[in-house]
């Protein structure tokens, strides 16, 4: 169990922190992902969906809860830095095919090799984004 606002503890004993900066803007898009706390070196997927799992409180997958589903959509593979952060460098809106006023759902799925409960995976928490024009 991670702390609140953080995925499922990894193996560096923290759990991924998603959050997004930029304008969630349709035209303009500056919207990125950032994702911290994670295993240095570590592969991840950033992805999208229309739907929050469970309310929002997700099911088991692998060693975290995966909160996002529904029309998944994979956004950009990375790896994380020595200090265990990565980030989106992708025009999100146009590979999520978003259109202004839909909601959407961000989560990263990333691979942790020392996993405390053997799946070898992890998930950060998840981010809601409604769509501006």
């Amino acid at each position: 169990i991670g702390e609140q606002g953080t995925g499922c503890a990894n193996s560096t004993g923290l759990g991924g922190v998603l959050m997004s900066g930029g304008s969630p803007s349709v035209s303009s898009s500056t919207l990125a992902l950032q994702a911290s706390q994670l295993v240095p070196g570590g592969v991840g997927v950033f992805f999208q969906g229309n739907n929050a799992i469970n309310s929002g409180l997700g099911i088991p997958f692998g060693d975290g809860l995966r909160c996002v589903g529904g029309a998944a959509r994979r956004l950009q593979i990375v790896t994380s830095d020595s200090a265990g952060t990565s980030r989106t460098t992708v025009d999100i809106a146009s590979i999520g095919l978003v259109a202004p006023g839909d909601l959407r759902r961000y989560q990263l799925w990333y691979s942790d090799l020392g996993t405390l409960c053997g799946a070898l995976f992890n998930l950060s928490n998840a981010a809601e984004i409604t769509w501006q024009p």
